[in-house]
């Protein structure tokens, strides 16, 4: 059997988890132990007793979907094991907040086990990863579907003052997923791990237009193995329907590869952007009405199908735009305030706007640095956004053959919850996408014309 995508990217790592990259950062992999194949509960219990031994305290987190799915199965594996559990409804969708953290990080100091296992999919990853470090204790995470690539991060998407947020968090050092148990999973679970990693093509783009813009630290290794964990999850939608135990095996692979990726960074820089913002506020604000859609990755899936008509818009501008630098800095020193111009929509969020602004850095001067780094590298920005959009719209056309749902009527999201977040995606990050390109470039509405034509079904 061939050799998967995340070994190979793995293999640039020493014993220690360190390698050394050409992009001058030390990256780090804890991960000690991955196990992906058929029957791979069975295994992963008999390495966790041989590690931990038979009379080993474990605490473990489900809900009543993934317990069924794999939980019981799992400690009925883990044979003299002291096992302690905690059953999360599976008819609610749990809300990671930071006060479901701190009430399972207490059960964990009650119980004092000496390993942390986490039998679900991202949701239940995150929880136990971030309440891994809040405890100091180990953490291995036995995954149910190919939905996310948080299984393999180092951080953990925790709600904080109604508004989603990537936290550092232990990450797992075993990590447990039976192909059997994968292949089982809704149909939508899958839709769920293509769409997190289409959005990958625009992670792509955004953090290389960074690169030349801002002169954002830029790692060619971690970059490249994120975009082609994309291209794989796509090689996984094409066999689907003719060999879905390879096509759960290729997809399971790309989302272990973009998680291992992201922690090597130390951040989801390579993983995530402008449609993540856009996917997070949706979920934040709880305006999904079609509930079994209602899932990190479709959602981010969603969202990159409107940033691909808005990017083609402003990329066909930017081949003829030329900015005039004198016109474009009078009208920066005429804006008023950015707080006296936040939409009655965002008031809810204004913790997490405040945050995100508090952080960035931006001036006259900086401006005028943008507008001259665009002049000298237009020409490789043009050109790596129209490859990347070809490449993205195919993928998305791909997808919309399989049925993915695409549209907000199928999501079940009113028109003015995908404009809201569209028209601030700069505010609600501090992570440098097209649309802060489109603001420097005074093309901000037409990225606003972009999305309510996608919005009307003009596109």
């Amino acid at each position: 059997m061939r050799r998967f995508f995340f070994q190979d990217f793995l293999s640039n790592f020493d014993a220690q988890g360190r390698c050394t990259c050409g992009c001058g950062q030390v990256h780090t992999i804890d991960a000690r132990l991955v196990l992906v194949a058929a029957g791979a509960l069975e295994s992963g219990a008999a390495a966790l007793l041989q590690k931990y031994g038979t009379g080993a305290r474990l605490w473990v987190l489900s809900d009543e979907n993934t317990e069924a799915a794999a939980g019981i199965r799992w400690k009925s594996a883990v044979q003299g094991a002291r096992i302690s559990a905690t059953v999360l409804s599976g008819q609610r969708k749990a809300v990671p907040t930071s006060a479901l953290v701190e009430q399972l990080a207490g059960e964990v100091r009650a119980r004092s086990p000496d390993l942390l296992v986490a039998v679900g999919s991202g949701v239940i990853s995150d929880l136990v990863k971030r309440v891994s470090l809040e405890t100091d204790r180990p953490n291995w995470c036995v995954a149910t579907a190919a939905s996310v690539d948080a299984y393999s991060s180092a951080t953990a998407a925790i709600q904080i003052d109604g508004f989603h947020n990537a936290l550092p968090a232990r990450a797992s050092e075993a990590i447990v997923c039976d192909l059997d148990v994968i292949a089982g999973a809704p149909r939508e679970m899958f839709y769920a791990g293509l769409g997190d990693l289409l959005a990958k093509l625009i992670a792509y783009t955004d953090w290389n237009l960074s690169r030349i813009m801002t002169g954002e630290h830029y790692c060619p290794l971690v970059s490249s193995v994120a975009l082609e964990s994309a291209r794989s999850a796509l090689s996984a939608a094409r066999t689907l329907r003719d060999d879905q135990a390879e096509a759960v095996r290729t997809l399971t692979d790309a989302a272990l590869c973009s998680g291992f990726a992201m922690q090597a960074l130390g951040s989801s820089r390579s993983a995530a952007s402008a449609e993540h913002m856009m996917a997070h506020f949706w979920e934040t604000a709880h305006c999904v009405g079609k509930v079994r859609f209602d899932l990190h990755g479709i959602l981010a899936g969603a969202a990159s199908r409107i940033v691909f008509h808005v990017y083609r818009s402003l990329y066909g501008r930017l081949v003829s735009v030329e900015p005039d630098v004198r016109r474009r800095l009078d009208a920066y020193d005429g804006e008023p305030p950015w707080q006296d111009t936040v939409e009655e929509g965002l008031l809810p969020f204004m913790g997490k706007v405040r945050a995100e602004m508090s952080g960035r850095q931006f001036d006259r001067g900086i401006l005028a640095q943008r507008l001259e780094a665009f002049r000298i590298g237009r020409v490789e920005i043009v050109r790596l956004g129209q490859s990347m959009l070809e490449e993205l719209g195919a993928a998305l056309a791909l997808l919309d053959g399989m049925g993915y749902p695409f549209s907000l009527e199928e999501l079940g999201i009113p028109v003015a919850f995908m404009l809201l977040p569209l028209r601030n995606v700069r505010i609600l990050r501090r992570r440098y996408s097209g649309f802060d390109l489109a603001y420097e470039l005074g093309l901000e509405s037409d990225i606003r014309r972009s999305g309510e034509a996608y919005a009307a079904g003009a596109v």
